[in-house]
């Protein structure tokens, strides 16, 4: 690798490229057509009655305008609902019936890949990674919120 490409940023989103199309293909696989995203909005909505897309937003980790074209895909496939909230302004949304069909669907896509990282790496330097990732994330994110 070059020698100005070694940095955190680069080697994190290079990491999450070849992830991610582990993810992709074997949610595919199993015969949903959901991206990872849109199944990380579903796993959410699946837990929960309904929410925001702020609060989706905080709980998915995605930025607003990813958060959006996937909760607009969803809704356009009938797999989430959105109702007004409490203010005019919010809706709030809620996994369908067949949203949790094709959530059930993608889950054993899921598995296998989240089974595939496990192997790959072990149980217990995947566990190391999440612990690593999330120390990163709350670090950047003060550091940012202090500014550059």
């Amino acid at each position: 690798m070059a020698s100005n490409l070694l940095c955190s940023c680069h080697r994190i989103h290079r990491a999450g490229r070849v992830v991610t199309r582990l993810y992709e293909r074997a949610i595919a696989d199993s015969g949903s057509g959901l991206t990872p995203q849109q199944f990380a909005v579903l796993a959410a909505l699946a837990e929960a009655e309904a929410m925001t897309a702020s609060e989706l937003t905080e709980v998915v980790g995605a930025d607003r305008s990813t958060l959006t074209r996937a909760l607009e895909r969803l809704d356009a496939s009938g797999l989430v609902a959105g109702a007004p909230g409490t203010d005019r302004r919010e809706r709030r949304f809620s996994v369908t019936a067949a949203g949790r069909a094709e959530f059930e669907v993608a889950v054993a896509g899921w598995r296998r890949a989240e089974g595939a990282m496990r192997r790959a790496m072990g149980p217990d330097k995947v566990a190391q990674l999440w612990d690593l990732l999330e120390e990163a994330e709350a670090a950047t994110s003060t550091y940012v919120r202090k500014a550059v």
